[in-house]
Formats: C-alpha cells, structure tokens, sequence
C-alpha cells in the first residue's frame, strides 16, 4: 500500500467517524422515554408514614412528605447575601422526609427518618449542616430511627 492509498484509507476512516458522530448527535433519542415512574417513599418510609398518620390524625395535623429544604427556606436577599447563589446551592436539592403542618399548611415539625447511612462523614456533614439552618430558621427538625415517640413527645 503506498502513501496515496494509506491517506485515502484515513480520510474514509475519518468522514465515517464523523458520520456517525454527527448521526448520534442529531438523531438523539426521545428522552421523555427513558424515565421510569416510581413510588414516591421507599418501603421504610412508607411503613414509617403509615405509622405516623394515625398520630397526625389524633392532634389534626397533616403529613407532607419529600418537603424540598427550598420550598421550607431561602437565602437571604442577594443584596445583603453576597453568597446567595452558594446558599441556594446548599438547599436546592435537599429534602426532608415529613412535615407535619396544620390545615392552614403552618409547619408544626419536621421529621427526619434516619438509618445507618446518617453515620457516614458526608451524611454527617450534611445533617448538622440542615440541622443548623432549620434551626437557624425557626423550623423544630425531629429525628428518628423510626420509632414515634420523639414525635408523640414533642406534640403533647
């Protein structure tokens, strides 16, 4: 093979590639299609939460679950917050697992559920972290293994 014919090849090698790279960037799939639904609590929580209703339902409370840490608090204005984009960073994607509220949806308590994964450096982090915002907030964050009796102690 000479010179002429082995740049030839590479040229081929090289129009197919970008072929095919152009082909897989133009024809991209429907991503709506590629989602599957799921249950909104996981098993332990919803065990949890069938636990917690009647409870709620004895002092008239409401349960919200999955409460967005973003939908409960919110960095203070940007022009006395010099770091409000990396406050919102902070809480955006953070969620707490119940909210007991009243019919007028006032938040009465939060309710973390905890489990052995909240003994890891970076979920410890995390919870003293949203620990002391909610605080910080006024917000009361209750946490539980899932017993109720933290919860049942706090509404009396």
């Amino acid at each position: 093979m000479d010179i002429n014919e082995l740049l030839a090849l590479i040229f081929i090698i090289v129009v197919i590639a970008f072929a095919v790279w152009l082909y897989k960037r133009l024809h991209k799939p429907d991503i709506t299609k590629l989602y599957n639904a799921k249950t909104i609590l996981t098993d332990r929580e919803y065990e949890f939460y069938t636990r917690l209703k009647p409870l709620a339902d004895q002092y008239g409370l409401n349960i919200y679950t999955k409460v967005r840490l973003a939908d409960l608090i919110e960095p203070k204005p940007k022009e006395e917050n010099p770091y409000w984009m990396e406050c919102f960073n902070k809480i955006k994607a953070k969620h707490i697992d119940f909210a007991l509220a009243d019919d007028e949806t006032c938040i009465v308590a939060l309710i973390e559920l905890d489990d052995t994964s909240h003994a890891r450096a970076d979920r410890v982090e995390r919870d003293d972290f949203v620990n002391a915002v909610l605080e910080n907030t006024g917000y009361t964050l209750l946490r539980t293994y899932g017993d109720l009796d933290v919860i049942e102690e706090y509404l009396k």
